[in-house]
């Protein structure tokens, strides 16, 4: 009978009771908990790829037969030894299947319920954690903290150094599921291979989000006065007007927040820059982000928020001019720029 909370989670993973045999793996980030529910069976069986000793299955299945998962529960492997379940629950109810578990439990094996994010009274969680041999996990998505070790953790690991603002640009595009980001990080391990120093330029190549690394540039110099070369070259690589449009906004609204934080905090610049950062522009020099911040206004920033969701719901109504929507949104803001 057991409820372990987020900050508790990764620890109890690590060495899962014994006497647990049911477990519950629950959050919002899909990647952690995946994760974290066959890291579980690794504990549990030798082998988790031995098709005898674990098998998956779906909510779905258990859920139009609830005896399919006490069936596998106590199928003894060919060869003996321990078996492990794991059960992708969806949106039909496996508590009957569930509840029958429980009330017989299996005497070798172990089962581990995956789901979304649940309150604490949600029916699954109450049965699973009130059970005696059972056992929820909650998964609360990574703090900046835990994406600062992951990354400086994979770097170490394979013997690379990176610069300052390659770091910056992998803190920025990393975080909104765990799975993603150690593919991702896995990646740019494997493209550096022969080499010690990651530069900003290895990170804007391999990783996904690198496509809107480069709107957000472009974004960024049309906020310091500037849309010509850059918003021209954009295109000519095949940049998306969307993708623009979008960053536009975004970054519209983030420094306008940043600076209603500046003017709270007695004008502390500091407090903005912090402000970006948590945005997601941990790309940008901090001496631009500083100067980006004095130089625009709260009002003045808020006066641009409306045309630019204008111009991206006429983008996306009409893709034809898309584009033509993208270089007028971002002179305007360039144009307001100089206007300082």
């Amino acid at each position: 009978m057991v409820a372990v909370s987020g900050r508790e989670a990764e620890r109890f993973v690590a060495s899962p009771p014994e006497n647990i045999f049911l477990f519950l793996v629950h959050g919002a980030d899909a990647g952690m908990v995946r994760e974290r529910a066959l890291a579980i069976v690794g504990k549990r069986v030798d082998d988790r790829h031995d098709p005898f000793q674990f098998v998956e299955l779906s909510g779905d299945a258990v859920s139009s037969d609830p005896l399919t998962l006490l069936d596998e529960a106590n199928t003894t492997p060919l060869f003996g030894g321990r078996r492990a379940i794991l059960v992708e629950t969806g949106a039909k109810s496996v508590l009957p299947a569930v509840t029958s578990l429980v009330s017989a439990p299996p005497a070798a094996c172990t089962v581990v319920l995956t789901a979304s994010a649940l309150k604490k009274d949600a029916p699954l969680r109450k049965l699973v954690e009130g059970a005696k041999q059972g056992a929820g996990i909650e998964c609360l998505p990574d703090t900046e903290q835990d994406i600062h070790a992951l990354v400086d953790r994979t770097l170490r690991e394979a013997n690379l150094v990176a610069t300052p603002e390659a770091r910056a640009l992998l803190l920025a595009a990393l975080g909104e599921d765990r799975l993603m980001s150690r593919a991702e990080l896995a990646k740019l391990v494997l493209y550096m291979h022969g080499r010690e120093h990651v530069e900003a330029a290895d990170v804007e190549t391999i990783v996904a989000h690198a496509s809107s690394i480069a709107s957000d540039r472009v974004v960024a110099a049309a906020f310091a006065g500037d849309a010509g070369e850059t918003l021209d070259a954009y295109f000519a690589q095949g940049g998306d007007a969307g993708a623009i449009l979008f960053g536009a906004l975004r970054y519209a609204v983030a420094l306008h927040r940043a600076r209603l934080t500046i003017e709270r905090e007695s004008g502390r610049t500091d407090a903005g820059v912090t402000a970006l950062f948590r945005a997601g522009f941990g790309f940008m020099h901090r001496a631009l982000m500083e100067e980006q911040l004095k130089a625009w206004t709260s009002p003045r920033l808020a006066a641009l928020i409306e045309p630019l969701r204008e111009a991206q719901t006429r983008a996306r109504a009409n893709a034809a001019s898309a584009q033509m929507e993208a270089e007028r949104a971002l002179w305007r803001v360039a144009k307001a720029a100089r206007r300082r």
